[in-house]
């Protein structure tokens, strides 16, 4: 079919077949150029999904240290610290 696309050629490994055959259970009656477009898609989604958990994760993290250091210097010690510092 013509397309202005640039087209990708994808080797049947053993892990692409059997990445096939888990898709062609959930598709049946799909072509294998359908099947690898659903596995591409659903594999970036699932990429997208890991990505912004791991953001979330990241800024709980960092919530939870501002939350263990929260009280650890007192009010105005950064500024009494730079007051020692020359101009």
């Amino acid at each position: 079919m013509p397309t202005t696309r640039p087209r990708t050629q994808v080797t049947h490994t053993r892990a692409v077949e059997q990445a096939l055959e888990i898709a062609r259970s959930r598709w049946p009656d799909e072509s294998p150029s359908a099947l690898l477009m659903h596995l591409v898609v659903r594999g970036g989604q699932a990429i997208q999904d890991e990505e912004s958990l791991k953001a979330i994760d990241r800024r709980a993290a960092v919530d939870a240290a501002v939350q263990r250091l929260a009280g650890v210097y007192p009010d105005g010690y950064l500024q009494e610290l730079r007051g020692d510092w020359p101009e």
